[in-house]
């Protein structure tokens, strides 16, 4: 008997489901907490393709506080090379592979 399961044997193979369930309730709104963080709820970071490890900026517009991914500038990719391209001119490369 071992490691067989007591129990009605309905004869009908369950089969997982591929649709994401939704919460039910608060889907679109958070609390701060005592620590001044907040959960952005999973049908929102869905919706906006945010994932984990990715960077948030915040602006404060109108009153508004305004969340957006922080993009990657090139030249900040390229100091964050460790001085891989020490002594490198961006600005003239740039204007000698596109003149006016």
């Amino acid at each position: 008997m071992g490691d067989q399961v007591k129990g009605k044997d309905s004869g009908v193979e369950e089969v997982p489901s591929t649709v994401r369930a939704t919460r039910k309730g608060r889907t679109n709104s958070s609390r701060l907490s005592s620590k001044h963080q907040v959960t952005i709820p999973v049908d929102v970071l869905r919706e906006v393709g945010l994932k984990v490890g990715d960077e948030l900026v915040f602006k404060v517009e109108k009153g508004a506080i305004v969340i957006t991914k922080k993009r990657i500038d090139l030249l900040e990719w390229i100091a964050s090379l460790g001085g891989l391209y020490d002594g490198y001119d961006f600005a003239a490369e740039r204007a000698d592979a596109w003149p006016d």
